[in-house]
């Protein structure tokens, strides 16, 4: 089993990403979660939700086609490009 990380989706919406990380996880398939704006969390502390940030959800290549098929299958398919 390899360590590459293959791209699943960009969310311009933390909760939700952290959403689908925790319904892909409770189907077994793991999920990293990667930030454009790692100082997102923290400022949003001081500005508010304001804060842009896109959101990757990166998944081990060896679960990527699971990871696609659970995403076709729930709500979130229109998420997928």
């Amino acid at each position: 089993m390899s360590t590459d990380l293959k791209e699943l989706l960009i969310i311009p919406d933390r909760p939700l990403a952290e959403e689908i990380q925790r319904e892909m996880e409770g189907a077994g398939i793991y999920s990293l979660l990667q930030s454009d704006n790692p100082a997102a969390s923290v400022m949003s502390i001081y500005g508010g939700p304001s804060v842009s940030e896109s959101i990757t959800i990166l998944v081990h290549q060896d679960t990527y086609d699971r990871a696609i098929e659970f995403i076709q299958t729930s709500p979130y398919w229109e998420l997928l490009n």
